[in-house]
């Protein structure tokens, strides 16, 4: 057998050399092995049709453990009482000065609602019209907890809805709503308000996530994210954090 003369120095080299080589292939396989099973643990951020990607190592901390700890369900649930102690059944429901506009109805119908009001006359609309009693329901609106207004808070038009981010009635109206704010301004204060329906899974986690964003002042940022979720029928807990990484909230 042939005999080799490699001085110990050598030889280490000849380890370094080898062991490096072993590194590169164990790394370049696991590489491989994160872009072909689309590791959802990857912090890289993607690229898709132009916008950035969050992954879920990019989810914003703070939003995530508000959503994680349940800090606003019990906000949530108030106001599911507070709506249904003003007659709230389902969902959108919207009051304007006390005046209850049920269902997702057009612009036009709630604008005369509101014009109505700003005049100083009272709205008697056949669609304000309770289908049952023929009666057109008006409410004496309470202090409302935890609340944030778009609009002129001192305005003299107040604009109440209740809705449920699940409710795809509720997407439907999402267009009022941003007419109703763009037509009108500072003529008006508007809030909106969590009535999660029962049979609606991620009804209450996504009002919470609108809580948590409002928490860092896009919550109507969110509403539209939520609802954007409920349009594409991907409501859950992984797509609200990744909403609210698009958003830039921490």
């Amino acid at each position: 057998m042939p005999q080799t003369n490699l001085t110990p120095g050598k030889t280490f080299a000849a380890g370094l050399v080898a062991g490096f080589f072993v590194l590169c292939t164990v790394g370049f396989f696991i590489m491989l092995g994160v872009y072909l099973t689309g590791d959802k643990d990857s912090s890289v951020k993607a690229r898709e049709n132009g916008n950035t990607v969050v992954t879920a190592g990019d989810y914003p901390e703070q939003f995530s453990q508000c959503l994680d700890s349940g800090k606003y369900s019990s906000t949530v649930q108030s106001d599911l009482q507070l709506g249904a102690s003003f007659g709230v059944q389902g969902t959108p429901a919207t009051f304007i000065n006390g005046y209850l506009v049920s269902g997702a109805l057009p612009f036009a119908n709630v604008a005369q609602v509101i014009d109505a009001v700003l005049a100083g006359e009272e709205p008697e609309f056949d669609f304000l019209r309770d289908p049952e009693t023929g009666e057109i329901n008006k409410v004496e609106l309470s202090e409302l907890p935890n609340v944030e207004w778009v609009g002129d808070e001192n305005a003299s038009v107040t604009i109440v809805e209740f809705s449920d981010f699940e409710c795809p009635y509720c997407e439907r109206f999402v267009p009022t709503v941003h007419q109703i704010l763009d037509t009108y301004g500072d003529q008006i204060r508007f809030t909106f308000r969590h009535f999660p329906l029962s049979f609606h899974a991620n009804a209450q986690k996504a009002a919470e996530a609108f809580e948590c964003a409002k928490e860092q002042g896009k919550a109507m940022e969110m509403h539209d994210k939520l609802f954007g979720l409920t349009g594409a029928g991907t409501l859950s807990i992984d797509n609200f954090k990744k909403s609210a990484g698009e958003l830039g909230l921490n």
